[in-house]
């Protein structure tokens, strides 16, 4: 039977991923020591108790599966990680060691492209704007009030990674005409299957309805999109931003958005919580979320069934691991 140790501490957080059902779940399936404090453990007071532990189970904030924990853990076969980059978490020992990664980065990016198209249809409705309006004034609508759809639209796409990947396909039923940028040629396959077309940083900006942001955060994308992109938005385009706030000179976004050409829906900031003094806050063409663009909380507990029952088929039975994550994979992922 396999042996686990799960870092997430016992605070608020923790029954999102372990409901009373998944610890049942884990502790069905083998030995498990737990972190029973509030806080993150040290990796000292990791080292101490992990022992023979086949699998290391991990959420954010994590201590690194580095040298000093792996000198005390002979038998740990497994980096178990609840959430999605892995970044944080792995190290060179790590690899050299053979230990496998599996994480929920794809639960994580199909969630995120949901969001995506949620906030999408938010920001061309102006639902925000409406519904406030009506509780605060009741005011009904009048003639003179728009808003618009996502059907048929053109939608350019920066990066072609998973979260991408997941919005092609949810996107299909609106009919859009997609184009992408990548650092990497598009595959064929998908290019035939949802109709995508290859284009520059320019083209996207400078022709797309909807532009979205899918880019991994690392030191070659940081600032990925400045000034000089985001001048060529042509008017009434939405610009949404679901990856990391980083990749986008945030005070050059400021002020074009400033200027009232176009519109943005923002979940991430380069400085998060969004400080108080932003003038994003100021701005009326602009909607504001707490970088709450995926996961959804509900789907924390299906991804702490899927993968504990994937580490123990794969521990037990020999069998794959769909979830899988390859160094070469984690060294394109965003770094936090």
């Amino acid at each position: 039977m396999m042996k686990s140790f799960v870092t997430l501490p016992k605070n608020s957080v923790f029954p999102t991923f372990f409901t009373d059902e998944n610890i049942a779940l884990a502790e069905s399936l083998g030995e498990v020591i737990w972190n029973d404090k509030e806080v993150q453990l040290t990796c000292g007071e990791i080292a101490e108790s992990i022992g023979d532990s086949d699998i290391y189970v991990t959420g954010w904030g994590s201590p690194r599966l580095d040298a000093r924990i792996l000198e005390y853990a002979p038998k740990l076969k497994l980096l178990v990680h609840l959430c999605g980059t892995v970044v944080p978490l792995v190290s060179d020992e790590m690899w050299e060691r053979g230990v496998r990664v599996i994480s929920g980065n794809d639960f994580f990016a199909e969630s995120v492209a949901e969001g995506t198209i949620g906030y999408m249809l938010t920001a061309l409705r102006d639902i925000p704007k409406y519904s406030t309006r009506l509780k605060n004034e009741k005011k009904w609508k009048t003639s003179a009030d728009t808003n618009r759809g996502l059907l048929g639209k053109s939608v350019g796409i920066v990066s072609y990674g998973a979260i991408a990947r997941h919005l092609v396909r949810m996107l299909q039923p609106f009919r859009v005409n997609i184009k992408i940028y990548d650092i990497k040629p598009l595959p064929e396959a998908d290019k035939e299957k949802y109709r995508l077309t290859e284009a520059s940083l320019e083209e996207i900006f400078s022709t797309c309805d909807i532009v979205t942001v899918h880019t991994p955060l690392n030191d070659q994308t940081y600032h990925l999109i400045g000034e000089d992109l985001l001048a060529l938005l042509p008017e009434d385009v939405l610009f949404v931003n679901t990856s990391r706030g980083a990749i986008v000179d945030q005070a050059a976004l400021e002020r074009q958005l400033a200027f009232g050409r176009f519109r943005a829906l923002l979940d991430v900031y380069e400085k998060e919580p969004l400080p108080a003094e932003s003038g994003l806050y100021a701005l009326d063409n602009v909607i504001l979320m707490p970088h709450m663009g995926g996961p959804t909380v509900d789907l924390r507990r299906d991804i702490t069934k899927a993968l504990l029952s994937e580490a123990y088929e794969f521990l037990e039975n020999g069998a794959p691991l769909p979830h899988e994550i390859s160094r070469a994979s984690a060294e394109m992922m965003s770094r936090s």
